[in-house]
C-alpha cells in the first residue's frame, strides 16, 4: 500500500480564521499520517473583523489561503453543498460542477452570516457588513451620501458599535444614529458602559434604545412600536445566522441551525464530523461561560477541533474544549478604543482600558490573528489559550458527562 492511500484524509470546510488555523495544526501535527484539505470558494482569508474600516474607505490587507496555509495544505476552491458523513464525502460545486471530495474526518468551520432575513425589507433595503462585496457596497453607497444625509446603523453589538463609530468617525458630516432593541453597552461594566455613551456621544452617533426596528423600506426604519424615521441609508447589523450547510446536509443542528456538538466539539451523531467557531453549537464551558462569536474563542476552537481529529487518528478520546475569556476589545473609529476586562467566565470586571491606548490594544489584537496561523504553521502545536478556570469539581463532572456519552453512542 502506497504512503498516500495509508494516510487518514481529513477535510477542513471553511478557510476562515478557524478553518486556517485548524487545517494548520492538523498538517502540521499530523505530518505524515493524514493528507489535509482546505476547501473554500475564496482564494483569500476573509478579514472579517475589518470589514467596518473597509466600508469607510480604509485599505484592508487580504492574505492568500494557499500560501498563509503552506504546502502541507491542499487547498481546493469550491463551495461545499452537502456532507455525507456515512459514505464519507463532501459534494463541491466549482464553476457550475459538481464533484465529491472524499474523507475520513471532516471539520466543518464555515462561520456564520448576517442575518438578513429576521426583519422584513432587510435584504431589499439595508446594507451590510456580511462580506467584503457588501463592504464595498456599502462603501460607494456612503461616498454618494451629501452631508446631513441620516444614515442608521442597526443593532448594537460589538459589529454594530465598531460600524456606527467607524462611519461617524470618517463622516462627521452625517448625521448618524445607532438603534438598540435593547441599552447600549448593556453587557458592559457600569464605568465601560459610561464610557461608551460618552464616546460615542463624542462622535456624534444618536442613540435610539430600547426600541426594536420591525421592519425597513425604502428610506424609512418602520420601529416596534409604530412610529417611522426617515432615514437615507440602513446599515443592518442585528444579528448572526447560521450558514445552511449543516442543515441541509441533515446533520443535527440545534434551534439557531448550528452543528449540534458535544464538549470535544464532535458531532452529537457523527464521530466523524467536528465543528469549529461560529458553524458548531459549542456548548458552555466548564465555568458556565458562553461561546461568543469573537475571533477571541473562536480560533482556539479551531485548534481543539484540529485536536479532536488528531485525537481519533491515534485512537485516543479527545478532551473536552476548554476555554477562558480575557477581553471584550472595541474600536470606536481609527484613534479610540474601549477594552473591557472579564474575567474567565466572561463577566465583565469594573476595570477598562479607553482612548489612544485602548485603540492600539485593539489594533494589534486585530493584527495578530493571522501571525498566530502563520505560527502554528511553522511551529505545530503552539497556539495556547487559557482555560476556563473551573474547580476540579466540576471539570470532573464534565468529564464524567462525556464518558456517559461515548457508552451511549
Amino acid at each position: 500500500m502506497s504512503e498516500s492511500s495509508s494516510r487518514q484524509r481529513i477535510v477542513v470546510i471553511g478557510g476562515g480564521y478557524a478553518g486556517a488555523l485548524a487545517a494548520v495544526r492538523l498538517a502540521g501535527r499530523a505530518r505524515r499520517r493524514a493528507a489535509v484539505t482546505l476547501l473554500d470558494p475564496r482564494p483569500e482569508l476573509v478579514q472579517r473583523l475589518r470589514l467596518h474600516q473597509l466600508a469607510t474607505g480604509g485599505r484592508v490587507r487580504s492574505f492568500d489561503l494557499a500560501r498563509l496555509t503552506g504546502r502541507r495544505v491542499e487547498n481546493v476552491r469550491g463551495r461545499a453543498t452537502a456532507v455525507d458523513p456515512e459514505r464519507g464525502s463532501v459534494v463541491v460545486e466549482r464553476g457550475g460542477r459538481t464533484a465529491e471530495v472524499p474523507f475520513d474526518q471532516v471539520v466543518i468551520a464555515v462561520g456564520s452570516t448576517v442575518d438578513l432575513a429576521a426583519v422584513p425589507g432587510v435584504a431589499e433595503h439595508a446594507h451590510s457588513l456580511a462580506d467584503p462585496a457588501a463592504a464595498l457596497r456599502l462603501r460607494e453607497a456612503l461616498a454618494t451620501l451629501p452631508g446631513g444625509a441620516r444614515v442608521a446603523v442597526c443593532g448594537a453589538g460589538f459589529t454594530g458599535i465598531e460600524a456606527v463609530s467607524e462611519i461617524a468617525g470618517a463622516r462627521p458630516d452625517l448625521r448618524v444614529s445607532l438603534h438598540s432593541a435593547g441599552r447600549v453597552g448593556r453587557g458592559l461594566s457600569g464605568r465601560g458602559g459610561e464610557e461608551l455613551r460618552r464616546r460615542l456621544a463624542r462622535l456624534g452617533v444618536e442613540l435610539v434604545e430600547e426600541e426594536a426596528v420591525s421592519a425597513v423600506a425604502a428610506g424609512a426604519l418602520v420601529l416596534a412600536g409604530g412610529a417611522e424615521l426617515a432615514v437615507d441609508l440602513t446599515v443592518w447589523c442585528g444579528g448572526f445566522a447560521a450558514r445552511p450547510l449543516a442543515r441541509d446536509s441533515g446533520l443535527p443542528v440545534d434551534s439557531r441551525g448550528l452543528l449540534a456538538v458535544d464538549a470535544t466539539l464532535r458531532s452529537v451523531a457523527h464521530g466523524n464530523v467536528i465543528g469549529a467557531g461560529d458553524a458548531a453549537a459549542i456548548p458552555s464551558f466548564p465555568n458556565g461561560a458562553r461561546y461568543r462569536m469573537t475571533c477571541q474563542a473562536g480560533m482556539p476552537s479551531g485548534a481543539h477541533a484540529a485536536d479532536t481529529a488528531l485525537a481519533a487518528l491515534r485512537g485516543e478520546d479527545p478532551s473536552p474544549f476548554d476555554f477562558g475569556y480575557i477581553h471584550q476589545p472595541l474600536s470606536l473609529g481609527r484613534r479610540d478604543g474601549l477594552i473591557q476586562w472579564v474575567d474567565r467566565a466572561d463577566r465583565p470586571k469594573e476595570k477598562v482600558l479607553v482612548g489612544r491606548r485602548a485603540a492600539l490594544y485593539k489594533e494589534l489584537v486585530t493584527r495578530s490573528a493571522v501571525p498566530s496561523i502563520r505560527w502554528e504553521r511553522r511551529l505545530p502545536g503552539a497556539l495556547r489559550w487559557p482555560s476556563a478556570g473551573a474547580t476540579p469539581g466540576t471539570r470532573r463532572k464534565l468529564e464524567n458527562s462525556l464518558a456517559r456519552d461515548r457508552a451511549s453512542q
